[in-house]
């Protein structure tokens, strides 16, 4: 069997107490001809002087501060590898994540990009396992988002006291209007075959990877293994997915018209779908922007939306902040209704 060389890209930003722990997992699975590419991106802190510390074992690169999209962007670019992986500078590999993948890809050539379960830490030391299924929030098994899967066994050797689970393969660009699946820590992809494809936005706040693998998804097939490969860690520093709802809202809008909905074979058989994917974003948008007293905006959002629940179009008819109050009152008396019927259900 073929072994194909790994670039990883590690893009950082005054993470210079945390980046050890991230590189020494992926150091630890690293094998010859594979390189671990760290793109610095404007850090203020002591990251290079940490760096140096692993001499050759790495390629640094800093660069002007542009965020995480042209930091990955200036990884691919100096890439040399026949795949190329992601890990983030506060996060950390699992063991046998790199070989998994790597030997998948190698006997199934018709798969662009592969992917994994991940799992968290809480900033309260806790643990989530299988945490992928609470970040799509899809009902569907994974049968039915991608295709019925194999075991890991018939495609592959299972490295030593791994535990043998099931790949799905399939096409995955439909899903992804709908929900991100894909944590970029867990994706490994061809980078040739891959091509202007594996480009990262540079203009967002945040989700510039999402559409990164969309358009993966759309240019090939796209491989799902059903086990956690990668812990995101929690911890008093900022991250990206601490973005605010309206920022949120917003910006998946415009991803979602930047692609999908630019697409006429996509819409020519899910436009229904997509409308309502929109429909729902703008409603995210609509009562981000009334909890924080923004009502005249919100009646502009929902004029695009048709058929606005009433409560939305009553509260951004008021004034700000009283429009603002109301909705924390009306949150707050759910939460109230919801702890009630929780503590009447039969034991």
């Amino acid at each position: 069997m073929e072994r194909l060389t790994v670039s990883v890209i590690i893009p950082t930003y005054n993470r210079a107490h945390l980046i050890r722990r991230a590189l020494d997992s992926v150091l630890s699975q690293t094998e010859p001809g594979d390189e671990i590419i760290v793109v610095d991106d404007g850090s203020s802190d002591n990251t290079e002087q940490v760096l140096k510390a692993y001499g050759d074992r790495i390629r640094y690169f800093k660069t002007e501060n542009a965020g995480a999209g042209a930091a990955r962007n200036r990884g691919v670019k100096e890439a040399r590898g026949a795949l190329v992986g992601f890990m983030d500078s506060d996060d950390e590999w699992m063991p046998n994540k790199l070989i998994l993948q790597r030997q998948l890809m190698a006997v199934r050539p018709d798969v662009l990009f592969s992917f994994s379960g991940l799992a968290i830490t809480t900033r309260n030391g806790g643990i989530v396992r299988n945490y992928l299924k609470y970040w799509h929030n899809d009902s569907r098994s994974w049968d039915q988002i991608l295709n019925p899967g194999i075991a890991y066994s018939e495609i592959a050797a299972l490295p030593e006291n791994c535990e043998d689970f099931k790949v799905y393969t399939g096409n995955l660009y439909a899903s992804l209007a709908k929900a991100i699946y894909v944590s970029t820590i867990t994706v490994l992809v061809r980078r040739l075959e891959a091509g202007e494809a594996l480009r990262f936005e540079e203009d967002l706040p945040m989700y510039e990877d999402w559409l990164c693998f969309a358009r993966l998804a759309r240019k090939g097939t796209a491989a799902y293994l059903d086990l956690d490969t990668a812990w995101q860690h929690s911890h008093p520093g900022p991250r990206l997915t601490d973005s605010g709802s309206l920022v949120m809202a917003t910006t998946r809008l415009t991803i979602l018209e930047r692609l999908w909905g630019k697409d006429p074979e996509y819409l020519a058989e899910h436009e229904a779908e997509f409308k309502a994917t929109v429909r729902e974003q703008h409603l995210l948008q609509a009562s981000s922007l009334i909890s924080l007293g923004r009502t005249g905006e919100a009646r502009t959002v929902l004029q695009a939306v048709t058929g606005a629940p009433f409560h939305f179009t009553l509260l951004a008819s008021l004034p700000g902040f009283l429009a603002r109050d109301l909705l924390r009152v009306r949150r707050a008396l759910r939460a109230l209704l919801w702890k009630i019927m929780r503590r009447s259900e039969p034991i």
